[in-house]
């Protein structure tokens, strides 16, 4: 864009001086094949279609040596190029026609190509200093999107952090709840159960009855507390982390891509799942490494378990026999897992090709 405009001021110049030098009819001719001439070099981004252009017209301009004040504006082209050595070609039209040129034609013609050089030199710091704009704000606008990742990231662990160790607390609370309350409430109602024993009269009896079943419905509530809040306290993600840690087996890669809590139930499921999928590696597989992804979609929710170990072909012939009719009667830990899955009204799904894959489906309530 700023060539176009540097190009248009020096086609201006010239052609006034040169209206002004030979005003006729034939002037728009010179004005014509200067922008074809331009419109070609525009057109294919070429340096020889430049020097091309500029060679033709220098020849105009042998024979029709007022042509030579529109030269400039085509050698702008070729200016900080590797045929900018054909700059010179104004400098031998003068001194090869120098009888047809006055002096005042040879200054304006002289400035004009210095204006060129003086142009081309400006656009082309201009646009060196615009690209390594660009390239600035790219590289800031991609330091600044990794800060924002890294800093969702960090949010993302510290909520992580916090809920985990909010779950562990409610599972301490519940071990204190679980150990001290607990064991004295069970005491006093073995103790009121004595006294119940050991009593006569009526109303002593009665009362002591009333405390008891008190005393047992609290512990009932306390009890049901408790097992509600270990619950709560059970975390997917860390279960499976602690469990593939203990397994020296082999490597495990793990995957969790889950937004939100899976329920209770379901939790309990892919724990008791993954471990005896790794029981099975363990003890079938001569596996070096395995995988095991959990991931959340807009249904269902996903377990994969799979590892790169070899199964014997009778091994395999068993299995396929039971993919089909989804009952493991031999199997008790693939039967194991397909009840569980069953349960969720999910889909089982295992692959013995290049290893032994199980795919489990879960639809979301």
């Amino acid at each position: 864009m700023y060539e176009l405009f540097d190009k248009i001021l020096l086609f201006i110049s010239a052609m006034v001086i040169y209206i002004l030098h030979d005003y006729s009819l034939y002037a728009v001719i010179p004005a014509i094949i200067t922008i074809l001439l331009s419109c070609l070099s525009y057109y294919f981004e070429n340096d020889r279609i430049s020097l091309y252009g500029c060679m033709v017209y220098a020849a105009m301009c042998y024979f029709i040596p007022g042509y030579i004040i529109l030269l400039p504006v085509l050698l702008y082209d070729i200016i900080s190029r590797k045929y900018q050595a054909f700059s010179l070609a104004v400098i031998l039209l003068f001194i090869v026609n120098i009888r047809q040129y006055d002096l005042t034609y040879f200054v304006f013609t002289m400035l004009i190509m210095l204006g060129a050089i003086l142009l081309k030199i400006k656009t082309d710091k201009l646009n060196s200093l615009l690209t390594d704009y660009n390239e600035l704000r790219d590289a800031s606008s991609s330091y600044s999107q990794l800060l924002e990742d890294k800093n969702q990231s960090i949010l993302k662990n510290q909520d992580y952090e916090i809920n985990l160790a909010t779950l562990n607390e409610r599972n301490r609370i519940s071990r204190e709840i679980h150990d001290n309350i607990g064991h004295l409430l069970s005491r006093a109602i073995l103790q009121v159960g004595a006294l119940l024993t050991i009593t006569k009269e009526k109303i002593i009896h009665d009362e002591l009855s009333n405390l008891k079943n008190s005393l047992s419905q609290g512990m009932d509530d306390i009890r049901n507390s408790i097992h509600n809040m270990h619950d709560e306290s059970v975390d997917l993600y860390s279960q499976i982390e602690q469990m593939i840690k203990e397994f020296t087996f082999c490597k495990i890669d793990f995957e969790y891509d889950v937004a939100k809590p899976l329920p209770i139930a379901l939790r309990y499921c892919f724990i008791a799942i993954t471990k005896e999928a790794l029981a099975n590696i363990m003890k079938h597989s001569n596996a070096t490494r395995a995988h095991v992804i959990i991931r959340e979609h807009p249904a269902l929710y996903q377990l994969i378990i799979s590892d790169n170990g070899t199964i014997s072909e009778q091994k395999k012939s068993h299995i396929r026999q039971h993919l089909e009719s989804y009952e493991y009667r031999e199997e008790m830990g693939l039967r194991n897992i397909a009840d569980r899955v069953k349960s969720f009204k999910g889909n089982l799904n295992i692959s013995t090709e290049d290893g032994f894959r199980i795919f489990i489906t879960i639809p979301i309530p």
